[in-house]
């Protein structure tokens, strides 16, 4: 039997998503990536997308189709970061900038792009919410031995989708 990943395309989505996000005419983000970023030194604003936690559950039957409905509900946080270092203002009105551009987007979004065709949303989503998590900004030192300002979101998305029962 084989699945494809929901949460795997959903973290893909949400990356494709921030990608496409601008400030002005110039991208929000010179990087986004799936997973952490350990040496952002090339990268004067990028984001990171990495699974918090999840839940999921059945949430009964698929009605007239073959299998069972499962309800999962994966938490996303999204890191984005910025110099410190080089000119802390400019990373902090770069963050709050970033808040007033990302925020929106995020409450107004329901749907998320489905990476293998961004024109599509991906269809098991049915919920996009900001988690009840407080955002949080603070300078971090990394392993490069530079100072950059940090801002994490917590997202929750809600997803719906069917898998087939087997017999052992």
């Amino acid at each position: 039997m084989t699945l494809n990943s929901s949460r795997l395309i959903v973290g893909q989505g949400l990356v494709s998503l921030l990608q496409g996000v601008q400030n002005g005419t110039v991208p929000l983000y010179g990087y986004v990536k799936l997973g952490s970023i350990f040496d952002p030194t090339p990268y004067t604003a990028w984001a990171e997308v990495t699974l918090m936690l999840a839940k999921s559950k059945p949430a009964g039957s698929g009605g007239n189709l073959v299998g069972w409905r499962i309800e999962d509900d994966p938490i996303w946080c999204i890191t984005s970061g910025w110099d410190y270092e080089q000119d802390s203002t400019a990373a902090m009105i770069n963050m709050l900038t970033a808040m007033d551009i990302l925020v929106p987007i995020l409450h107004s979004h329901y749907q998320i792009p489905n990476p293998n065709s961004p024109s599509q949303a991906i269809a098991a989503i049915y919920s996009l919410v900001e988690w009840d998590q407080n955002e949080r900004a603070r300078p971090v030192r990394f392993p490069n031995g530079k100072v950059y300002l940090l801002w994490d979101i917590f997202i929750g998305t809600r997803l719906q989708y069917n898998v087939s029962l087997i017999n052992p």
